[in-house]
């Protein structure tokens, strides 16, 4: 039986899109600005501060709006308004109404995948149909050019979108390689990765027995210091056979997080419904850690007798 995809729900083992309403705030400013700037053809970015700083002074701190001007930007700007509308029938109408006016407007798309795909499958036709929009409205010279700077540019977000939200339904519906390369390529394009994506990567890596790719994560990324990376070297210390390194990581894993360690025996039980965000070192990141992790440790029961042991001793 197909699978109903809910609007946001957060699932375990993916990395789900925030609230339609929490993003347009954000980049549809970014959006005004970027066409601010572009309509003022300033040379330098000395210039085009001295530009924002003046405009803000103008406004009272903030932006004046900078309408749409090319059918592009107009969809775009349905699509804004279909993040903050106020029922899914109004967000589908809109989504609908912007693909009518800019057919490869990707995030059109993903509202709805997000919010009007009745299965994963279906959900899953929206995103891929998103990433060719997406390719399409970039242009193949684009990807050459910019590849490692996405994410950066607020044009490339709904393609980035689009295949974020691809790679998580190739992944619940048994496909994982397609997943993991999507994944991949996600962290070519933006290996800043404001996306999250290589938690969810790592996740998935460690679930197939992948510790090589799991490994170059951990090399990509030394500097992540999140529950996800803290107490996932355990376990890829263990599966490799290291136990003084496994229990090393585990202490610098409970000094960051301790309460990952009552999920894990079992003094806390995992909430009905996830939280949408958390703070570092909090609880709500221990949740977060669990719903996509378990999976990933429950593979490797050794492993998981080892660590509930070391915790109740």
């Amino acid at each position: 039986m197909a699978k109903k995809v809910k609007r946001k729900r957060a699932q375990a083992g993916t990395s789900a899109a925030p609230p339609l309403q929490s993003r347009v705030g954000s980049e549809s400013m970014m959006a005004d600005l970027s066409r601010l700037l572009r309509e003022q053809k300033l040379e330098s970015l000395d210039d085009a501060q001295a530009f924002m700083n003046r405009l803000l002074e103008e406004g009272g701190g903030r932006l004046p709006a900078s309408p749409p001007q090319s059918l592009a930007e107009q969809a775009q700007d349905l699509v804004y308004q279909a993040w903050e509308a106020p029922t899914d029938r109004d967000a589908v109408a809109l989504a609908r109404q912007a693909l009518k006016v800019f057919p490869d407007c990707a995030d059109a798309y993903n509202v709805l995948a997000e919010i009007d795909a009745r299965s994963v499958e279906e959900a899953c036709d929206f995103y891929q149909l998103g990433v060719y929009a997406g390719q399409r409205s970039l242009g193949e010279a684009f990807f050459a050019e910019n590849a490692g700077r996405f994410w950066r540019m607020i044009e490339t977000r709904p393609y980035m979108r689009a295949r974020q939200g691809l790679a998580d339904c190739l992944w619940a519906m048994g496909r994982e390689q397609d997943s993991i390369a999507h994944c991949e390529a996600l962290l070519e394009l933006n290996p800043n990765d404001n996306q999250g994506v290589r938690d969810v990567l790592l996740s998935r890596y460690l679930v197939l027995g992948n510790d090589a790719g799991a490994e170059r994560l951990f090399l990509q990324y030394t500097d992540d210091r999140s529950a996800a990376f803290l107490w996932s070297r355990v376990l890829l210390d263990f599966r490799r056979g290291d136990q003084a390194a496994a229990k090393a990581a585990l202490l610098a894993a409970m000094d960051y997080n301790s309460h990952v360690a009552g999920l894990f025996t079992g003094k806390r039980k995992l909430p009905a419904t996830l939280p949408e965000t958390y703070s570092p070192g909090s609880r709500d990141e221990a949740i977060l850690y669990m719903a996509s992790f378990a999976e990933a440790w429950l593979a490797s029961s050794d492993a998981m007798n080892w660590l509930i042991g070391r915790l109740k001793n």
